[in-house]
């Protein structure tokens, strides 16, 4: 996928400037290359430091307890072990239309 890049202005001091300027002479790079850099690892610092909560990775482990509780009444195996039945389906009752 090509690299799409926007343009955009920003207002600063002139000795920064210079400063910067002196540095991407010394790396070989533009001026423009280097503050792309100063701004990515600035962003990525400050994602680290205030990650983004998705309020859905909240719900995981809700209801989540110390205590292991088996909740099965038993009748998954009672219906398990009569089968399907043709007519009513997955059901464990003999009466019909029940």
């Amino acid at each position: 996928m090509e690299n799409v890049m926007k343009r955009t202005t920003i207002m600063i001091e002139p000795d920064v400037l210079y400063d910067l300027q002196q540095l991407a002479q010394e790396r070989s790079v533009s001026t423009s290359q280097l503050i792309r850099e100063a701004l990515a690892t600035y962003v990525l610092k400050q994602q680290k430091r205030n990650p983004v909560v998705n309020p859905l990775l909240a719900l995981a482990g809700l209801g989540a307890s110390e205590e292991v509780t088996d909740v099965a009444d038993g009748q998954d195996e009672q219906i398990l072990r009569k089968g399907i039945d043709p007519i009513t389906g997955w059901s464990n009752h003999d009466e019909p239309g029940y």
